[in-house]
């Protein structure tokens, strides 16, 4: 059983994502990958421990300073899943998708 924050959960859904075979996940697979979630150990260190970008949001599981138990820090902390969009929106993450 995986799961987060496990290196492997976040491999697995990438190679799910863009229908690579089983084994290592390219870095530059993983480079275009951003995990937006409200959890700052498991969601966003998790990702970022995997090689990916990620994104926190201020909902759910999201505490008060929370960003400071990452160990390095996330793309941005936004308040919803739609700041968050429209952020990846705005630096350019979405073009060509």
């Amino acid at each position: 059983v995986v799961g987060k924050p496990s290196r492997d959960f976040f491999h697995a859904a990438v190679r799910d994502v863009v229908e690579i075979a089983e084994g290592n996940v390219a870095s530059s697979e993983l480079d275009r990958c951003v995990m937006i979630g409200d959890d700052a150990r498991d969601d966003v260190q998790g990702a970022m421990d995997a090689g990916m970008q990620a994104i926190l949001v201020r909902t759910g599981k999201y505490r008060k300073n929370d960003e400071a138990f990452c160990q390095q820090q996330p793309l941005a902390v936004v308040d919803s899943v739609v700041d968050a969009v429209e952020f990846l929106q705005r630096e350019g993450f979405l073009s060509g998708a």
